[in-house]
């Protein structure tokens, strides 16, 4: 370095600046922190960063280990009642599965939701019966070698209003449609081909959620959709609900661990699909949600 630079560093008025600015950059600093932690402080202040982003657009993928509990019974006729089915034990169709499930949420204002949300769940078995079932208008006996499926697909679409939505909470009530399809079919190949029973119903829901921050990186998370309706004599109740425990890596990035129910259940008085389908689905779920 020149010797010319260095006496003026060395200068005793260069000294005191440069002091007055260490001085005043840590006052500042110091400021800044402070501000941080005491909201009370005027509006000129450095506020602290958010925890959870100003977001418009969410998604959201989950990985569900579900365990199944279905009953089910088609019908002859409305005055004639087929066999109740546990589809579990008596059609070896699978207990569990890994199911992925995905939304999509956006968020066009302060106070508004929309979400898109999708599950869907293929199973088939083929096993050797060990008891007469008589499956709508078809008998399968002892020892006949049967093949089974059954499929659920839903499809949702949801409104929700947030009453709080803040850094710290979120409170919504929402109301939404779930479209669901259920395909249920047993066949013996060796003496009968038939085609699949299926039923598609339109059921709205009601719901609330909400989310709490317990630290700037640690929140709970609650959510319920449930109604009962009946039309065209059909009855039926549809709930979905989720708690979890979610960690919060920055303000655009959520994983989460809990536990998620799903439950269905149609009987029909229809004259074309007399019957009933109860299912259940639950177990520990992992999701990943991202926000924009």
């Amino acid at each position: 370095m020149p010797h010319f630079f260095l006496a003026i560093i060395r200068t005793p008025s260069m000294t005191r600046a440069l002091a007055a600015c260490l001085i005043a950059f840590a006052g500042f600093w110091g400021a800044g922190a402070h501000a941080a932690e005491n909201p009370n402080l005027p509006d000129w202040a450095p506020k602290p960063r958010p925890n959870v982003a100003e977001d418009r657009f969410r998604a959201e993928v989950s990985f569900l280990g579900a365990a199944f509990d279905t009953q089910l019974r088609i019908d002859p006729s409305l005055t004639l009642q087929g066999t109740q089915v546990d589809a579990e034990r008596d059609l070896a169709l699978d207990e569990s599965q890994f199911l992925i499930l995905g939304e999509i949420t956006l968020l066009p204002g302060e106070r508004h939701l929309v979400r898109l949300s999708g599950l869907s769940t293929r199973r088939s078995a083929e096993t050797i019966l060990e008891r007469v079932i008589e499956f709508d208008d078809e008998v399968y006996f002892v020892g006949e070698r049967i093949n089974s499926e059954l499929n659920l697909t839903l499809f949702g679409l949801t409104y929700g209003f947030r009453f709080i939505t803040n850094d710290r909470a979120e409170l919504t009530a929402t109301l939404g449609i779930q479209v669901a399809e259920v395909e249920a079919n047993a066949v013996v190949r060796s003496r009968m081909v038939r085609d699949p029973e299926s039923g598609v119903a339109p059921l709205p829901l009601l719901g609330l959620e909400g989310r709490f921050d317990f630290t700037p990186r640690w929140s709970a998370e609650a959510r319920i959709q449930y109604l009962a309706a009946d039309i065209d004599d059909v009855d039926g109740s549809i709930m979905d609900a989720r708690v979890a425990i979610a960690w919060r890596a920055n303000p655009h990035l959520v994983f989460g661990l809990g536990y998620r129910r799903f439950s269905i259940d149609i009987d029909s008085q229809n004259e074309s699909t007399p019957g009933f389908v109860d299912m259940q689905i639950s177990g520990p779920t992992l999701f990943m949600r991202a926000s924009l």
